[in-house]
């Protein structure tokens, strides 16, 4: 009988899987300009609230990402680049530990709470900068 797999495996497989599909779709994003935006719809809740919610800036900062923006996606959205860039560190850390067996698995939980934090924190900035009339996109 095999053994289950474990989280890391089931995540890097699908990491790997998923690797030429993401790159493939940035391509695709970075071609397509600001076309892409037509294609999905606003956000309701900013439609009948005036506020942002945690997902706001998500589209722009996945496009600005694939044009190789980090700092304009940065601003748009902080938990898109850290997103991808825990991701990309997490198949460079299960790769090297396939090769050298002394590391220890990557710790996926802390990076969990971090992304939940940042996405809190970039939610609160962005409608406090609204309520008092500033720019939440503070650089651009």
């Amino acid at each position: 009988m095999k053994k289950p797999l474990s989280a890391e495996e089931l995540l890097y497989r699908l990491g790997l899987v998923l690797l030429p599909v993401l790159f493939f779709a940035a391509v695709f994003v970075a071609l397509s300009g600001n076309a892409v935006f037509g294609w999905i719809p606003a956000c309701w809740v900013y439609e009948r609230t005036g506020l942002y919610c945690p997902g706001c800036g998500a589209t722009r900062a996945v496009a600005e990402l694939a044009r190789l923006h980090l700092l304009e996606s940065f601003c748009y959205h902080p938990f898109v680049p850290y997103t991808a860039l825990i991701y990309v560190l997490f198949l460079l850390w299960e790769t090297l530990r396939r090769r050298f067996s002394a590391l220890r698995p990557f710790p996926i939980f802390p990076c969990i709470v971090a992304g939940i934090v940042l996405l809190v924190l970039q939610c609160v900035w962005k409608n406090a900068a609204v309520l008092n009339g500033w720019n939440p996109f503070f650089v651009l």
